[in-house]
């Protein structure tokens, strides 16, 4: 029997935890791309021998057609990652004409020895629970360097530190009672001790998410609260990850057009000040999901739920991630792992839509009632719209009803998922200019996610249709744009 692969290796200050996927430094995550990753992974298994630029391209990308260039790319921000420069060979080393060898010193570690290590490495341990008096709040079970809402400065008032615990055990809640007590909680907080800066910005991301998720018609006031909360945490220390984890939310909104790109830099922004931050690491990958960056949504995603395995916006954003590269089983498993109630309707129309997709209808519309009984008034139109997709063949007319209903929906958030599910719809009916025109919403309200449009079978009605090619080819532009503008300098 062949022996088990080791569950980690460990050179220099850097370790690679196989299972996870994830590279550390010195117990902290190092943010990569799955396949950057599995470079790594495959030059360390191999390091007794040269690998070539083709067998490297075979066991990370498989029967994928990859052009050399991507491969090159992996390299380079594999070294950057390590600290490594280009004529340095402490790690790789660059064979000429033949390929590449990871060359350090490499201790291997099995299982048992991992899990050994667990408790000392990661210096869990339980914020608030005993204060609170609650057990449930498992929620608060971060490592003391990420989350610790004391750290901003040397004294901070007892009861206004209760009220952020309080307020972040709510904050990942995104319904109109949850939304309300969070708000109430840290405006107590910043009353209580009006020179605690982390409040402020927690204050600051409570009203974004409000107005982004219940109450869009409040959103000049809110935003008005939310820009001076944020300013007032940044006034107080202007190092401080969680203000500009504010200022990021306030980007990625409808009145600011979903700003991609500058809501991403605010988050990494964020990170750099605070690495080992979940919610630094949620939010970049909720942004890069959107934009149909699959495999760094992911990545990101993994770094968050590694911080905080309760974090369940990064257990939506790992499960959109799959179910638009359209592994739906996997998708699946994930949604309906995470609790309620976060991201209400969302959830519920995304475990219909992949069961829809599996083939298993009958499953589909029995999840889509309880859904609806349980959100009769779904403000985001995500229901209605999955409704209409699957009317959309055996009943158009009342399909066509329910999209007029969408259309009608309230501007939060995931409004731009319920236009996604109008235009597949629209493509099952074999109505391309209606699909395009719901499509361009999608796109313009938060979801310009070419990798999903390019490659979902719900579009194929249209697919050779002009006008889906030509806002095909308008996405790939945007998608390309935006991916240089991210990571060029990587």
């Amino acid at each position: 029997m062949n022996e088990p692969l080791p569950a980690s290796y460990e050179f220099g200050p850097f370790s690679v935890d196989a299972g996870r996927r994830l590279l550390l430094r010195n117990g902290d995550p190092v943010p990569l791309a799955p396949k950057v990753l599995e470079t790594l992974l495959v030059l360390i298994q191999n390091r007794d021998r040269v690998l070539s630029k083709d067998e490297l391209l075979r066991q990370v990308w498989g029967d994928t057609i990859v052009e050399e260039g991507g491969l090159t790319r992996n390299v380079s921000i594999l070294r950057k990652s390590l600290g490594e420069k280009p004529e340095d060979h402490q790690y790789i080393v660059t064979v000429p004409a033949r390929g590449y060898r990871f060359v350090a010193d490499v201790r291997e570690r099995r299982e048992h020895e991992v899990s050994e290590r667990k408790l000392s490495a990661r210096r869990w341990f339980v914020l608030g629970a005993a204060a609170l008096g609650v057990a449930t709040l498992t929620y608060l079970t971060w490592p003391v360097r990420a989350t610790d809402p004391k750290r901003s400065l040397p004294s901070v008032s007892p009861a206004a530190y209760d009220s952020v615990l309080r307020a972040r055990y709510l904050s990942v809640r995104t319904t109109d009672v949850d939304t309300q007590a969070a708000i109430a909680l840290l405006e107590r907080a910043v009353e209580l001790d009006p020179g605690y800066a982390v409040a402020y910005a927690e204050l600051a991301a409570a009203y974004v998410t409000r107005l982004t998720f219940v109450t869009p018609e409040e959103t000049e006031d809110l935003e008005e609260r939310a820009f001076a909360a944020a300013e007032k945490a940044l006034l107080l220390d202007p190092n401080l990850a969680e203000a500009y984890l504010a200022r990021g939310d306030l980007l990625w909104t409808h009145s600011h057009r979903f700003a991609h790109e500058r809501a991403a830099l605010e988050f990494r922004r964020a990170i750099a000040l605070s690495p080992n931050s979940d919610q630094g690491h949620r939010r970049l990958a909720r942004v890069y999901v959107h934009v149909g960056f699959f495999e760094e949504a992911l990545q990101h995603a993994a770094i968050a739920l590694t911080i905080n395995p309760s974090n369940s916006q990064a257990l939506n954003s790992r499960a959109q991630a799959l179910l638009w590269m359209g592994k739906d089983e996997e998708a699946l498993a994930v949604l309906s792992s995470i609790p309620g109630p976060v991201l209400p309707e969302l959830v519920e129309a995304n475990i219909a839509f992949a069961l829809l997709r599996l083939g298993k209808r009958e499953d589909a519309w029995r999840e889509l009632r309880r859904a609806l009984d349980k959100y009769p008034n779904d403000p985001s139109g995500a229901l209605s719209g999955i409704e209409a997709m699957l009317l959309a063949e055996s009943e158009p007319i009342k399909a066509q009803t329910l999209i007029e209903k969408v259309a009608k929906r309230k501007a939060v958030n995931p409004s731009h998922h319920a236009a996604y599910f109008a235009a597949s719809a629209w493509a099952q009916m074999g109505r391309a200019e209606e699909a395009v025109q719901s499509l361009r919403e999608a796109a313009e309200t938060g979801f310009p996610c070419y990798a999903l449009f390019a490659r979902d079978p719900n579009l194929d009605p249209i697919r050779k249709d002009p006008r889906f090619q030509g806002f095909l080819a308008d996405m790939q532009k945007q998608s390309a744009s935006l991916r240089k503008a991210l990571f060029s300098g990587e």
